[in-house]
């Protein structure tokens, strides 16, 4: 049940800009907040301003997103002055608020409002915050925890220490069973940024090793061979190793090796991915190929485009390494392979084949190199449409970090969905204590 655009069951339609409906899953866990406040009221979304952002920063602490419950207030209009609502306000709204109860089996309610409505307690906060109680939902009894409204955090420390355990206990509540046999690491944006580690992520790594818990570094980044990765990962204070690095070059050179054995290749790639192939036993050609390989060639040329058009367009297949379509760099992102994989196929009506991330393949072969299934490996990266969507493809569990290119808005509009969302991999040591 939804009020309509022009309710007019109470005052409050007289001063609102719009009615703030709920975001995020029904059932499971339902988050209620008081009455919506200035930025809510213009959005439509409530918990969008600094009290929304505290939220989400709890939240994702302890790996989960708004995406992942649902978030509401008692009522759907904002009060002039942002006042409390009245009694009577609150009970016109009161059918609504319950209609998004009904699948719910935790209630967090978020301030004094909420709890005052919901489990008719006015007193201080400090003597019920997080201590779950029982409340009716349409004559079924349902788990109800009170807590501190985000904005009361922001100058109180006992508040957002309690207001963070709470986000603790919703984590518990709706923790997946998941299964660390491995990990698959993304590098940009997951590891690393540039020439910078992601905070915390070399610990991450030595609690894998200490763990005995294997893992293998993934990238669809064809621009260097597998052992520039690996150098690069030591200069930063990583132990890793070449073994410990599977680039989507390595993914295609095996796809042609296996399923294109014997057929000659012409590379749009840099100097070493090519020497990377031809060590490999890729027959390597300059004219009238079997195939076009088309990586993240930073030194392409007007020349090497032309020639592999041509290529193509006499028929030559067209296999591309990975379909991203930027490249994360320290401060910003570069051009990827994506815009010459569709000017190729746009220009040689033709469609490439592409081998790395989200194709399978490469969490397959991940897989195998550390001597686990599939299905128990974790892909953890940054990009929806890449490391995600690979994990989601496959069947296999996915942790999204937020240190790269995904941010809250791109995931809450996603349907791609991770298993967990993590600030960055500095968070997955807890995680994996807490779910082992």
């Amino acid at each position: 049940m939804r009020p309509e655009p022009d309710c007019r069951l109470c005052g409050l339609c007289e001063g609102r800009t719009q009615v703030v409906y709920p975001d995020g899953r029904p059932g499971g866990v339902v988050l209620v907040g008081e009455a919506p406040g200035e930025n809510e009221d213009e959005q439509g979304r409530p918990f969008v301003g600094r009290s929304g952002k505290i939220l989400s920063d709890m939240m994702s602490r302890h790996g989960f997103s708004r995406s992942d419950v649902m978030i509401t207030n008692t009522v759907k209009c904002r009060p002039p002055g942002n006042r409390d609502p009245s009694p009577a306000e609150m009970e016109a709204c009161r059918p609504f608020l319950q209609s998004e109860l009904q699948s719910a089996r935790l209630v967090v309610g978020l301030g004094k409002s909420a709890c005052r409505d919901l489990m008719g307690y006015d007193g201080p906060m400090a003597q019920v915050a997080n201590r779950i109680v029982s409340i009716d939902v349409g004559g079924r009894q349902v788990d109800f925890m009170p807590t501190y409204h985000p904005a009361a955090t922001i100058y109180n420390k006992e508040a957002r220490a309690k207001l963070d355990e709470a986000m603790g206990m919703v984590a518990e509540r709706i923790a997946p069973d998941m299964r660390f046999g491995g990990f698959m690491l993304d590098m940009d944006g997951t590891i690393y940024k540039g020439g910078q580690p992601i905070p915390g992520a070399r610990e991450f790594i030595s609690f894998l090793r200490e763990r005995r818990i294997p893992f293998v570094f993934l990238t669809n980044n064809s621009s260097h061979d597998r052992g520039f990765y690996s150098d690069k990962l030591r200069r930063l204070g990583f132990d890793a190793s070449e073994k410990d690095v599977l680039t989507s070059t390595t993914a295609t050179i095996r796809f042609l090796i296996s399923e294109r054995f014997g057929r000659t290749v012409y590379p749009v790639a840099v100097p070493g991915v090519v020497r990377e192939m031809d060590d490999a036993g890729v027959p390597i050609v300059d004219e009238d190929p079997d195939i076009v390989v088309l990586t993240f060639d930073t030194t392409i040329t007007y020349e090497k485009i032309n020639k592999a058009f041509h290529f193509v367009r006499n028929g030559a297949e067209l296999i591309a390494t990975h379909p991203d379509d930027l490249c994360p760099t320290e401060d910003s992102y570069d051009i990827d392979i994506g815009p010459f994989i569709r000017m190729f196929e746009q220009m040689c009506q033709t469609t490439a084949v592409v081998i790395g991330k989200p194709n399978r393949l490469m969490l397959e072969m991940a897989a195998r190199e550390m001597g686990v299934r599939p299905d128990d490996t974790v892909m953890v990266g940054d990009r929806l449409y890449t490391d995600i969507a690979m994990a989601d493809r496959a069947g296999t569990q996915s942790i999204l970090v937020l240190s790269g290119e995904t941010d809250r808005a791109m995931l809450e509009s996603s349907d791609v969905r991770p298993t967990v969302t993590l600030g960055s991999v500095a968070d997955i040591p807890s995680l994996v204590d807490r779910l082992s």
